[in-house]
C-alpha cells in the first residue's frame, strides 16, 4: 500500500479501495451524512462523498469513514 503525505499537514489520510478511509488527527467533524462526510485537520477541510457513509471511531487518535467511497475532496487542491 502507499502512503501520501499532505503538503498541507504532517497527518496522515488512508484510502483502502472504495470502502474505507482512516484519517490521523481529525480536528473536527464538520458534517456527516449517508452521502457526505466533512472534516477539519490542520485547518483545511477534506470532504469524503459516497453512499452509505458512516462515521466511527471519532477521537484525538483520528477517524474511520466506511461505505461506498466514490470521492475525496481537499479544500484549496493539493
Amino acid at each position: 500500500m502507499k502512503r501520501i503525505s499532505l503538503p498541507f499537514s504532517d497527518d496522515r489520510i488512508e484510502i483502502c479501495g472504495n470502502t474505507d478511509v482512516y484519517v490521523d488527527r481529525c480536528r473536527r467533524l464538520l458534517e456527516c451524512s449517508d452521502m457526505l462526510v466533512q472534516l477539519k485537520i490542520q485547518g483545511h477541510s477534506v470532504s469524503v462523498w459516497g453512499k452509505n457513509l458512516t462515521a466511527t471511531d471519532f477521537s484525538a487518535a483520528g477517524l474511520h469513514i466506511h461505505g461506498e467511497v466514490a470521492a475525496v475532496e481537499f479544500d484549496g487542491g493539493i
